[in-house]
């Protein structure tokens, strides 16, 4: 098939990797791919395998430089694939020009909060919605988008994002854990949204609770020793906290991490304390790495959450520390959940994401009367 990706994010975020997982697996499938991006965006150093497009700065030519790459009138059908909200717009009125071309349009939502401008989600010029959450798909759907049009995959994996590049060892000693220690984890960013306050006053109620209160000499020793590793943040900013619960021994504060799997091999089980997510990549790699999970009741993550950890009400400290509480106490309850972690993580991988999309484009083209050759 030949496709075409566009996002007109400049960034490397979640959203924007997950384009590109798919877009590289794509091509591996043997499909034609190439992707428009922003000339400044640091998606790009991530590839040096994908087909790499410039999407002009003015939106007005956006038109015509996608149209350069599709196949000549009659020479085939072409998927246009669009990522992120300024290019789903553009997408839904070109794609009314196209469809005498052989052009198949499909928009991707991956937030579950309700769009501003439902005329967007209306328009026949794209052809199909992905929704990467049941969530997110409820939304759409609560503004009028038919079953027809709406399809939910969700996000993927790759196996390359799983592989530590240090040793579990070496990661230990860097962290400066003691023997023995019962390590919680956390993935976030220093805004509200991801919720590391509520985490780190739940974890010192949870230490407390378990027999391994505040830092000093008179601290009594957990079985287990908790412990707590937050990745992604600016230790300054949450190191006072630390201190004013107590906690700061058993704490680790790491900035951002081009490795998560480095930390991932570490831990007893994953925490994931947001106040809003849609299908956080985070909780997925904790998942596909076979980790007991903690989560909040957001967005699509009850559809992470089956038998392999805990929902919370989000922002909920009391839940949380009893959540927490319960995963410190009971090894057996974190093995069982851990091999269910294991057991749904074929679900989340990249193939399986890839495979579902290549089903749906199918169906599009067949639904046009187009050949998927």
């Amino acid at each position: 098939m030949r496709i075409l990706f566009l996002t007109s994010a400049t960034t490397s975020s979640g959203g924007a990797r997950q384009a590109l997982y798919l877009a590289d697996g794509l091509h591996e499938h043997g499909h034609h791919v190439t992707f428009f991006t922003p000339r400044s965006s640091t998606l790009r150093p991530l590839s040096d395998t994908m087909s790499w497009a410039d999407l002009p700065e003015s939106p007005g030519k956006w038109k015509d430089a996608l149209e350069a790459a599709m196949p000549a009138p009659g020479q085939g059908p072409c998927i246009v694939q669009a990522f992120h909200n300024k290019a789903v717009k553009r997408l839904a009125w070109h794609g009314l020009f196209w469809r005498r071309r052989g052009v198949v349009c499909v928009g991707y939502r991956g937030v579950v909060f309700r769009p501003g401008n439902p005329l967007t989600y209306w328009s026949p010029g794209i052809d199909a919605f992905v929704a990467n959450s049941h969530a997110c798909a409820k939304v759409l759907r609560g503004m009028g988008l038919g079953e027809r049009r709406l399809a939910v995959i969700h996000n993927g994996i790759p196996a390359a994002r799983l592989v530590p590049r240090r040793g579990a060892d070496a990661m230990r000693a860097e962290l400066g854990l003691p023997d023995g220690a019962l390590l919680f984890g956390c993935v976030a960013h220093d805004g509200d949204v991801k919720g590391v306050a509520p985490l780190l006053r739940a974890f010192a109620l949870a230490c407390a609770r378990h027999g391994a209160p505040s830092d000093g000499p008179d601290s009594v020793p957990a079985s287990g020793n908790p412990h707590l590793v937050v990745v992604g943040v600016t230790p300054d900013r949450w190191q006072p906290l630390c201190a004013e619960l107590g906690i700061t021994d058993r704490v680790r504060l790491v900035e951002h991490s081009n490795c998560v799997a480095d930390y991932l091999q570490l831990l007893d089980a994953f925490v994931l304390p947001s106040l809003s997510e849609s299908m956080p990549n985070t909780l997925l790699e904790a998942i596909c790495s076979g980790l007991p999970v903690i989560a909040s009741q957001v967005g699509g993550v009850p559809e992470l959450v089956r038998g392999n950890g805990l929902l919370v009400p989000p922002g909920d400290v009391p839940a949380l520390t009893r959540a927490l509480a319960t995963a410190m106490g009971d090894a057996s309850l974190r093995a069982t959940w851990a091999e269910a972690s294991r057991a749904i993580a074929p679900d989340f991988s990249t193939e399986t994401r890839i495979n579902r999309f290549e089903a749906l484009y199918r169906t599009l083209l067949q639904r046009r009367g187009l050949s998927d050759a």
